[in-house]
C-alpha cells in the first residue's frame, strides 16, 4: 500500500492556541516519522512517504522539502522583550506560490504596472518563531505588557534587502503574546530602510505576502487582545487596558502608512459583497501583535496558512500516487475552513483517498470529519491512558520521547486498521 504521512505539528493547546515550545509536543517533521516508523513497523512492505505540514506558524521553515531549497539563511533579530533570536529565511527554486484557491500570489505592483516581466524568485520567512506564544503565562504576560514588535521590522527589512525585484516573500505569522498594534514592527522598519516611503517603495517591486497561521483580528471582542486574559493569565481589566492601547497604536498605523503613500487594500475578497477595508478588526490583522496589519497597510497581501505553505511544500504532487493519506494535529475541537486538516482533507477528498487524522485530542463530530475529507480520526490521548495505565493521562504528558513513542503507536495501530 503507499501510504503518505503529512501531519502538522501535535502541539497543546491549553488556552485555544498551541505552545510551540522546546519538550511541548512534537514538531511536523517529527510527528511525521513517528507514525511512519509505526506504520512500517507493522506493515514493513507498504510504501511510505512523510510529507510534513505547516501552516506559517512557528518553525514552518522546516518543512519545506529539501529538494527545493536554494538556500537557508538565519536572520537575527530581538524577540518581543529584547532578546536575540534566529530565524530562517529560505530561497526556493522558482514556483509562484498559491493565493486563496490555489491561484498565484499577487505579482509586485510595479510589475502589475508593467514595470518589469516575468516571476521572481520565492523566499520564506519563519517570522512566527520571533514572536512565538511563549508556555510560560509569566513571560507571556510581561510580553502583553511590555512586548514590542520592532524584532519582526528588523528581520523582515533584511530578507527585503536580499530579494530581487519581483520576487515573492511570503512571511509566516501567527498568534502572539506582544501586542503593540504593529507599532515597533513600522518603526523599526522605517529605521532600518531609510523612511516608510522606502520601504512602501521596497514592498512595490516584490509581492509580500502573509501566510497567517492565526487569522485573529487585532481588536475586538474575539480580537487578539481580549485573548490576552487566557493566553497572558491577565485580569479581565487589564487585558481589556492593554487591547484598547493596541487598537489605538494600530490606527496610528494606518494613519502613518497612508501618509507614506500606503495603499491599504483590502483584505480579501467578500463573495456577494463589497471587500472589506483594512481596519484594526479586519481579519487577520492580530497576527504577530498586530504586525500582519503594519505589513498589510505597506501593501502586503494576506491568506490563509495553510493552503499557502501545501503549495509551497507540494501537497498535490505528493498525491499523485498516493492510496492513504494520514494527517495529524494537536488538539481538534472543530476544523476550521482553509485549516491545516481541512487542507489535507480537501486535497484527498479531490482525489477519492481516505484521510486519517491523528490528534492528540480530538472532540470533533463524525459529521464534520466527513464534511472536512477526513474519512476517519484517533485520538492519542487514548495510547497515554492504555501505556501509562492512568485514565486521566494527557497526550502530551512526560517527555518528548514519550509523547513520541504513543504517536509512533498509533502509527502501527493504524498499520493493521488500513492496510491491505
Amino acid at each position: 500500500m503507499r501510504v503518505l504521512m503529512a501531519p502538522g505539528q501535535m502541539r497543546p493547546e491549553p488556552a485555544g492556541v498551541p505552545l510551540y515550545a522546546p519538550g511541548r509536543g512534537l514538531d511536523a517533521p517529527r510527528a511525521a516519522g513517528a507514525l511512519a516508523r509505526g506504520w512500517a513497523g507493522a506493515r514493513p512492505q507498504d510504501d511510505v512517504v512523510e510529507l510534513p505540514m505547516a501552516d506559517g506558524a512557528p518553525g514552518s521553515a522546516h518543512c519545506l522539502p529539501a529538494r527545493r531549497i536554494l538556500a537557508r539563511e538565519a536572520l537575527q533579530g530581538h524577540g518581543p522583550t529584547g532578546q536575540i533570536r534566529e530565524i530562517d529565511l529560505v530561497h526556493l527554486s522558482a514556483a509562484a506560490p498559491p493565493g486563496v484557491g490555489g491561484g498565484p500570489a499577487p505579482a509586485p505592483t510595479r510589475a502589475r504596472d508593467g514595470g518589469r516581466d516575468g516571476i521572481g524568485g520565492t523566499w520564506y520567512l519563519d517570522a512566527a518563531r520571533l514572536t512565538a506564544l511563549p508556555a510560560d503565562p509569566d513571560q507571556a504576560a510581561q510580553e502583553a505588557r511590555e512586548g514590542t514588535t520592532a524584532g519582526l521590522g528588523q528581520v523582515v527589512a533584511q530578507a527585503l534587502e536580499r530579494l530581487g525585484p519581483a520576487d515573492t516573500l511570503v512571511v509566516g505569522m501567527a498568534r502572539s503574546a506582544v501586542n503593540d498594534g504593529g507599532l515597533g514592527l513600522l518603526t523599526s522598519l522605517a529605521d532600518s530602510l531609510g523612511g516608510l516611503g522606502a520601504a512602501r517603495d521596497l514592498m512595490r517591486e516584490r509581492s509580500v505576502g502573509l501566510a497567517l497561521a492565526d487569522p485573529i483580528a487585532l481588536g475586538g471582542v474575539a480580537g487578539a487582545g481580549a485573548g490576552l486574559a487566557l493566553l497572558a493569565g491577565l485580569g479581565a481589566q487589564e487585558a481589556q487596558d492593554l487591547d484598547r492601547a493596541a487598537c489605538a497604536q494600530g490606527a496610528r498605523v494606518l494613519s502613518l502608512a497612508r501618509q507614506a503613500g500606503g495603499s491599504g487594500p483590502p483584505l480579501l475578497p467578500v463573495v456577494g459583497g463589497a471587500p472589506a477595508r483594512l481596519s484594526v478588526t479586519g481579519w487577520g490583522t492580530g497576527a504577530g501583535g498586530g504586525a500582519a496589519l503594519a505589513l498589510r497597510a505597506l501593501g502586503a497581501w494576506a491568506r490563509p496558512g495553510a493552503p499557502v505553505m501545501a503549495g509551497l511544500i507540494g501537497l498535490q504532487g505528493a498525491l499523485a500516487d498516493r492510496e492513504v493519506v494520514l494527517t495529524a494535529c494537536g488538539e481538534a475541537y472543530d476544523v476550521l475552513a482553509d485549516s491545516l486538516v481541512a487542507v489535507v482533507g480537501a486535497s484527498a477528498a479531490g482525489r477519492a483517498l481516505p484521510a486519517i487524522l491523528v490528534a492528540g485530542r480530538c472532540a470533533v463530530p463524525r459529521g464534520e470529519l466527513a464534511a472536512a475529507g477526513i474519512s476517519a480520526a484517533y485520538a492519542v490521548e487514548q495510547m497515554a491512558g492504555r501505556r501509562d495505565d492512568r485514565r486521566d493521562a494527557g497526550w502530551d504528558d512526560g517527555t518528548v520521547e514519550e509523547v513520541e513513542a504513543r504517536v509512533e503507536a498509533m502509527g502501527a495501530r493504524l498499520a493493521r486498521t488500513w492496510s491491505r
